[in-house]
């Protein structure tokens, strides 16, 4: 029943009873809590009623003390003690008859200890009253019959009573309290071992349906990764477990049958079907493909070997027919590359003869050259002369005009000197009127007079100089004349010169040009020959290299012909549907 219900039912069920389980756990210890905390709290309860005991003690033990005080002192102040407890006491027994509402024996003690209190409060305000009243003898007259001691030592009694009452039961909740947290304790724990048996159990039958089966299926897998498909799946599980399984098994079976399909393709057997399990079967439809594909390949190749055979033959007649003719050619390249030796021998001396013309004639340009470029250089050095010249002259003329502009100069000098002769004898004759004052420019009148004179024997130098000057001016003049006349005459005969040696140059440099070009001519001639030499030669050894290719392949269209029939042979190793 179990193996046909689903995994995630199964855990699902599991985990349920734990859940339940853990419900069942907090209900139990839900109830012990409580009851343990109801029992706690009449452990409480039974404190309270003992604390209100002694509070009920305590509070006639205040009055008792306050009275005694008042009594012995007669002062107010002494009575406080005696009024607090006074209002608490009657509020304080309710309290203990309203805590023990519950149990009989303690109300019955409640109503006699108030009677009890009542008897002794009355004793004690009269008491009072009579030391307000009557002085401390009367009070104590009353003290002295014992009455108050009586009524104290009967409350005493009956609060022991409630007091052992209240231990008893005090007692009693607690033992009650001890064996209940031992039940719970035992219920828990009984309860939490059950749980986890019960888990282990569930722990262990979810490893047995989930984890062994999904561990050996991941065994077999591990297996079948390493290329071992003989292993054997034995799951037999109705839950997802067990198709997981199911489908190892049909994935196991269809890798077999791909495996033995490669065997048989491997032994050439191209007959077999391959059928993909579904649409979805990628592997197996590539197998199928693969040998479909086989299949024409090996028709197509069977084919070609055929056409290869038939074509071999053919090939070998023709092979054998080109060797016969290559050797023929070779024989006949051979004889035609001795002519053209011959022929090549006859250029080299035509071409070393153009040579030597051809560097004979560029000597002779080069020294025309040079003749027609030294002309060209005196040309330009006579003209350079006539310029020369040509500035001399201007530099003379002008040489000349600044003679007669210095002459002018002189002139205007030397009456600048007579003038100031003059007045140096007009400052003479004016300081000599001064007298005594006219003394200092007397002495500078006679300086000036000194200046004047020796400028006009300065000037008196300067144009004779200058006389001398003009007549070497006039003599340079003259010269620079003729000269300039004899340099356009050598320009003209230079000129003259340079035309009759430029047009000797152009014949030399044509006559060269005309040798370059033959020698030129030549050296191209006598490449040509080598080149013809070398491609006789390359035809020669090509021809060569053809009869031994062509012997070659002879040689290895007899090999093709062998490796088609071996083709041929292997071909018809495999068995394809027709």
């Amino acid at each position: 029943m179990m193996k046909k219900l689903s995994i995630a039912f199964k855990i699902a069920i599991s985990f349920g009873i734990v859940l339940l389980l853990l419900l069942i756990i907090g209900i139990i210890s839900y109830q012990n809590l409580n009851r343990l905390k109801k029992e706690a709290d009449w452990v409480a309860h039974t404190h309270e009623v003992l604390r209100n005991i002694e509070l009920v003690l305590g509070d006639l033990k205040d009055a008792e003390t306050g009275q005694r005080g008042y009594l012995i002192t007669g002062m107010e102040n002494y009575l406080e003690p005696y009024n607090n407890a006074l209002n608490n006491l009657e509020k304080d027994i309710d309290h203990l008859k309203k805590l023990t509402s519950d149990n009989i024996v303690q109300q019955q003690h409640i109503i006699k200890l108030k009677s009890l209190v009542s008897e002794k409060l009355n004793e004690l305000d009269q008491t009072i009253n009579l030391r307000r009243n009557d002085g401390f003898d009367a009070a104590h007259r009353i003290v002295v019959t014992d009455v108050g001691k009586k009524a104290m030592d009967e409350i005493r009694d009956v609060m022991g009573e409630m007091t052992k009452e209240e231990n008893r039961l005090l007692e009693e909740r607690s033992s009650l309290s001890i064996r209940d947290t031992q039940v719970a304790k035992v219920e828990i724990i009984w309860i939490v071992v059950i749980a986890f048996l019960f888990v282990v159990f569930l722990t262990v039958y979810l490893t047995r349906i989930i984890a062994y089966p999904i561990g050996k299926i991941s065994e077999i897998a591990s297996r079948i990764s390493l290329g071992d498909l003989s292993q054997e799946i034995t799951i037999n599980q109705k839950d997802e477990v067990g198709k997981l399984a199911e489908s190892f098994k049909i994935m196991q079976k269809s890798m077999r049958e791909k495996a033995e399909q490669a065997k048989a393709i491997a032994d050439g057997n191209l007959k077999i079907s391959v059928n993909p399990l579904s649409d979805e079967d990628t592997m197996g439809i590539a197998f199928k493909i693969m040998v479909e594909r086989l299949r024409s390949q090996i028709s197509e190749i069977t084919e070609g070997v055929n056409v290869l055979a038939s074509s071999t033959s053919e090939i070998m007649a023709s092979v054998t027919q080109m060797a016969s003719s290559a050797s023929e050619t070779a024989t006949s390249v051979s004889e035609t590359t001795t002519t053209v030796e011959e022929v090549k021998q006859t250029a080299e001396v035509s071409n070393h003869k153009a040579k030597e013309i051809s560097e004979s004639a560029i000597k002779t340009t080069e020294i025309s050259k040079e003749g027609a470029k030294a002309i060209n250089n005196t040309i330009e050095g006579m003209h350079r002369v006539k310029q020369q010249m040509e500035s001399i002259a201007n530099m003379v003329v002008n040489l000349s005009e600044q003679s007669q502009a210095v002459g002018e100069i002189t002139a205007t000098v030397n009456d600048l000197a007579e003038q100031s002769n003059l007045l140096a004898v007009n400052a003479a004759i004016e300081s000599a009127k001064a007298g005594e004052q006219g003394k200092g420019f007397t002495v500078v009148a006679q300086e000036i007079k000194n200046l004047a004179e020796r400028s006009k024997e300065a000037t008196a130098q300067v144009g004779n100089i200058l006389k001398d000057i003009q007549k070497s001016v006039s003599a340079a003049v003259m010269a620079t004349e003729e000269g300039g006349k004899a340099v356009e005459e050598g320009l003209k005969l230079t000129s003259i010169s340079g035309e009759t040696i430029k047009t000797l140059s152009d014949s030399v440099d044509e006559a060269a040009n005309v040798m370059i070009q033959i020698a030129a001519s030549s050296q191209q001639q006598l490449e040509g020959m080598d080149q013809m030499v070398s491609a006789m030669e390359n035809i020669k050894d090509a021809s060569v290299q053809a009869a031994a290719s062509t012997q070659q392949s002879v040689n290895s269209v007899d090999e093709l012909k062998k490796l088609g029939n071996k083709l041929k042979e292997l071909m018809d190793q495999y068995e394809v549907a027709r």
